[in-house]
């Protein structure tokens, strides 16, 4: 039996479900605050996403950013992101189902180790695959592609999945397998696949022009982009050369792919000038169930944090990133800012996850022992602790930065100022790993703790922001990177919860979620990875 279908993999349920590079920064940046819902009638039955859509038509999706690129080694592949243009165009090698934690094939046959230990795996891919412009889509493609991001000169955003491999190889009487040696063990290597190398582009357009694949993308998925009137919109149509063609695949004509940054319209655009939309805001969700909408939500590990640098400056000194986390109360933040919809954090797991011990809860509202942990860092004010906490300019975000700036100036020589910054700014500063900041926003959306756990704590990882480089968060992560069983795997999380009380890189104050909101005209939704849209099965009602 092949690896992303066996039984040993994380069961969860509905209810109990568990959701970088630099771009998964881009997007947690642009996501904070942004309101998406939309229009709908709260006298009936929500809409449902299971069905079969009719063939034909037209759908439109609202997005709140405009696309970075459309070349994978360039772009975030987050929910709220490029992540579903992504699928549209390129398909997937694999991709991870939500609901049960289950890793799946969609162009691959099969994904598995070849050994024990899981530092060799073994990819099939399907037969007679092609990309738009004709090129097989083969072990070689993925190869080229997988190269690519391991290539140093490209920097690309999925580097450090690829740099966990040590070679590919061609098998030598199969051009559709391909030989994978990995440079440590890792029983969740196709986790990684699924998050970050599953988008793969025509090999012949990458070396014809690489430069333009991030406005000319040639993938072997279901659309093909006919349009792009930037900060407007993308117009997709039909791959006639898709590889379920066959099958009557994908049911839509067309897609649209919109802009829009007005939070303010999102409510008028779903059964106007849009179908569907995403939105990371539980209040947004909210709203979108008072009004009738459908709503697929995901409730994912990350979420909304303050980021500090253990590196240098004064959060370097553990003792005054726990003084700033007893001094919040992530409680009071959800009320205040979320009207109470969302979930307060306990720490960077879903209180769903079930790899989670519920019973360890990050350390935070303690009044009386952040003064006394303040007064030893700043000698009872004479040394002070003057900081910039760096935030992207979205309402909300900066409103709560604003909230926490209040709440740490009752507190003796403390003093926070707030920079608002673009996204460049954000990603050049924050991604640094230097002494160019203090502490700043941060965001994320982790469906499994593979890879995206693994990928923001790990010490040798390039998407440690915080620098913090601990031994015993390093082996809890690489423990829990050995096994696919949940026991082993819960226990190997559990010490790092352990340690990560005690370190605090990070304080998380609000539990991530994603959610699709819909109208009754949209049917057959699937969603993947954390939150992305699998375009080959969704479309309108009979």
């Amino acid at each position: 039996m092949s690896r992303i279908s066996r039984a040993t993999r994380i069961p969860r349920s509905p209810r109990r479900n568990t959701a970088f590079r630099r771009g998964r920064l881009v997007a947690s940046a642009v996501a904070l605050g942004i309101l998406i819902s939309g229009c709908g009638s709260s006298d009936s039955a929500p809409p449902s996403p299971a069905g079969t859509p009719r063939k034909g038509g037209s759908l439109t999706l609202t997005l709140p950013g405009e696309a970075a690129s459309f070349d994978p080694a360039q772009t975030s592949f987050v929910n709220v992101a490029d992540g579903s243009r992504m699928s549209a165009v390129y398909d997937s090698l694999v991709w991870t189902d939500p609901t049960t934690g289950a890793v799946q094939p969609k162009i691959a046959e099969s994904l598995a180790p070849e050994d024990p230990q899981a530092s060799k795996w073994l990819l099939r891919i399907r037969p007679n695959v092609k990309f738009s412009d004709d090129t097989p889509y083969d072990a070689a493609a993925v190869k080229a592609n997988w190269d690519r991001h391991a290539d140093m000169a490209v920097a690309s955003f999925q580097a450090p999945a690829a740099f966990g491999i040590a070679k590919t190889e061609v098998d030598a009487a199969n051009p559709l397998v391909l030989h994978i040696t990995l440079k440590a063990p890792n029983a969740n290597f196709d986790r990684s696949v699924a998050r970050n190398l599953s988008f793969n582009v025509s090999p012949t357009a990458m070396k014809a022009d690489p430069g333009a694949i991030r406005l000319k993308p040639v993938g072997a998925g279901p659309f093909i982009l006919k349009e792009w009137i930037p900060n407007e919109r993308q117009v997709f149509v039909r791959n006639p050369n898709y590889w379920q063609k066959d099958k009557g695949l994908p049911y839509l004509d067309q897609l649209i792919i919109r802009v829009d940054i007005d939070v303010k319209r999102g409510v008028e655009s779903l059964g106007k000038e849009s179908d569907i939309s995403m939105t990371v805001d539980p209040k947004n969700i909210a709203l979108a169930r008072s009004k009738g909408l459908g709503v697929e939500e995901l409730k994912l590990n990350g979420g909304a944090m303050i980021l500090f640098n253990t590196q240098s400056g004064p959060f370097s000194d553990v003792k005054a990133r726990r003084a700033v986390a007893l001094a919040l109360n992530s409680a009071e933040i959800n009320d205040k800012f979320y009207d109470g919809t969302g979930t307060p954090a306990k720490g960077i797991f879903s209180s769903s996850s079930p790899l989670a011990n519920i019973q360890l809860t990050a350390p935070e509202n303690d009044p009386a022992e952040a003064a006394k942990l303040f007064d030893e860092v700043t000698k009872n004010g004479t040394k002070p602790l003057e900081f910039t906490y760096i935030a992207p300019s979205a309402p909300t975000t900066v409103d709560v930065a604003r909230f926490i700036q209040q709440k740490l100036s009752a507190y003796r020589g403390v003093t926070m100022k707030i920079q608002q910054v673009d996204i460049p700014t954000y990603i050049r500063t924050v991604r640094a790993r230097s002494s160019a900041w203090s502490a700043a926003v941060g965001q994320q959306w982790i469906d499994d703790p593979e890879p995206g756990i693994y990928d923001m704590l790990h010490s040798t990882s390039f998407a440690n922001s915080s620098a913090l480089a601990d031994p015993e968060i390093d082996a809890a992560l690489e423990d829990a990177r050995r096994s696919t069983d949940t026991e082993r795997r819960r226990d190997a999380y559990t010490r790092l919860q352990v340690q990560l009380n005690k370190q605090l890189p990070f304080w998380v104050y609000q539990e991530a979620t994603a959610a699709a909101v819909y109208t009754g005209k949209v049917t057959g939704l699937q969603l993947f990875n954390d939150g992305l849209i699998l375009w080959d099965r969704i479309g309108l009602h009979r």
